[in-house]
């Protein structure tokens, strides 16, 4: 969707004369013509009156100087009585009526562009496309106006997105490193701070600023908590700066309550897909990734581990640390695999580890580095050492997800009965 899709551009051209202008322009030649009009009229009548009234032959000098003096008080007179005073009200209301037809525009585009970003969002999907309709809607602002836009997932987290359109000098841009760090935002309502003693206030400006800079912002909520802001430059004493305060706050309320659903819809979603204590993925996430690769054919390798006699850590030393235990080994496994490598909680204290395009071997050696590491992990962690055993195999040893788990466990349950504190190789069969 281009911005020209989201809301309406006006004219690409030079900027458009002004309504005096245009009335001044029209007006002149009115009033050159009927100045004339009227020396004209007065010129007849006077010919007339001196020719019947006074008996004087027409063309006469005495009636030529008459009239070269009649014409111009009479013409004056009327000026100023008659067409100077018409003259003024009409461009009154004339300017009153461009004033409201302007005004009404205004309002009618103002709902066209608030109707269209509201579909705009509605079929927003991810934070993503909602960052980029709101970067179009920034650049449909009054041409010439520069707007920035900032966004963290709270009030309290650092800024993680900052979209700027248009020229924005250095020292106007705003550099908070927290929402909260705004006055906008925690105050929760929109601001136009006209003039340059009131934005230096402000300590997210980059610098000294040009003292006829003024600037409009307003808070993003989401879900109540303020996540951001929106602002939009433009000089002191400019009133379009207070509408462009309203187009900001209308277009961050429907930003901030898209986002709030987004957010909460990815967090539902995390919250299925995760383990609680742990923070690993879930058994239900194993599942969809174990088929999505056995259906692409995909090779990969498995690792079935189990914490060696947890069940003695959780008698002596309680629930808690036992607890502690299975956070460690979570963490130690996720600093040993790669990017696209999954760790997940299987159940009680068992794991597994799903690793794309890796060998038996490399899968092996993963499981090595974590036996390696967890000494040093137990005792920063404080609790107390344990070992781990684990079954690894790969893809072809089984057709079906059911097949590979069950073939896993089979080589686990050999490394406890082997002794546990050791990894388990189909090949070592």
């Amino acid at each position: 969707m281009s911005p020209g899709d989201l809301i309406h551009h006006g004219p690409s051209g030079g900027k458009p004369p002004s309504i005096r202008e245009r009335q001044r322009a029209l007006l002149q030649p009115l009033q050159l013509f009927f100045l004339l009009a009227l020396a004209g009229l007065c010129y007849l009548l006077a010919n007339l009156a001196a020719a019947h009234v006074l008996d004087v032959p027409a063309g006469a000098p005495e009636l030529a100087a008459g009239v070269g003096l009649f014409v111009p008080l009479t013409a004056a007179a009327t000026w100023v009585l008659v067409i100077a005073p018409l003259s003024r009200g009409h461009a009154i209301a004339w300017s009153e009526a461009a004033t409201r037809s302007r005004s009404i525009e205004d309002r009618l585009r103002a709902r066209e562009n608030d109707a269209r970003l509201q579909h705009a969002l509605e079929i927003a999907e991810d934070e993503d496309s909602i960052l980029r309709i709101a970067e179009q809607a920034l650049q449909v602002m009054p041409e010439g106006s520069a707007s920035q836009l900032i966004l963290a997932d709270d009030p309290d987290a650092e800024v993680s997105r900052v979209i700027t359109v248009g020229e924005m000098p250095g020292a106007a841009r705003c550099t908070i490193r927290r929402p909260r760090d705004c006055p906008t935002v925690r105050w929760g309502v929109g601001m136009v701070y006209e003039d340059s003693m009131a934005l230096s206030a402000c300590p997210g400006l980059g610098g000294q600023i040009d003292p006829s800079c003024a600037a409009a912002c307003t808070p993003i909520i989401a879900a109540g908590r303020g996540t951001g802001m929106m602002r939009s430059l433009g000089t002191t004493g400019d009133p379009d700066l207070f509408r462009a305060l309203q187009s900001l706050s209308t277009n961050a309320n429907r930003i901030g309550k898209r986002l709030a659903v987004i957010r909460s819809m990815a967090a539902s979603e995390m919250k299925a897909a995760t383990d609680a204590l742990t923070g690993l993925a879930n058994r239900r996430t194993l599942d969809l990734r174990l088929a999505a690769l056995i259906e692409d054919r995909a090779p990969f390798s498995l690792v079935l581990i189990d914490i060696d006699h947890f069940k003695q850590v959780n008698d002596a030393h309680g629930h808690e640390t036992g607890d502690r235990a299975l956070k460690t080994l979570a963490t130690t496994m996720q600093q040993c695999i790669r990017r696209d490598d999954l760790v997940c909680r299987f159940g009680g204290e068992e794991f597994v580890l799903l690793l794309p395009t890796a060998t038996i071997e490399r899968a092996a050696g993963i499981v090595e580095q974590v036996r390696t590491e967890l000494p040093r992990a137990t005792a920063r962690a404080g609790v107390p050492c344990f070992t781990i055993s684990a079954g690894v195999i790969d893809n072809g040893r089984a057709s079906d997800a059911e097949g590979l788990l069950r073939a896993a466990d089979e080589l686990l349950y050999r490394a406890k009965s082997e002794g546990r504190d050791r990894v388990i190789l189909p090949t070592a069969a």
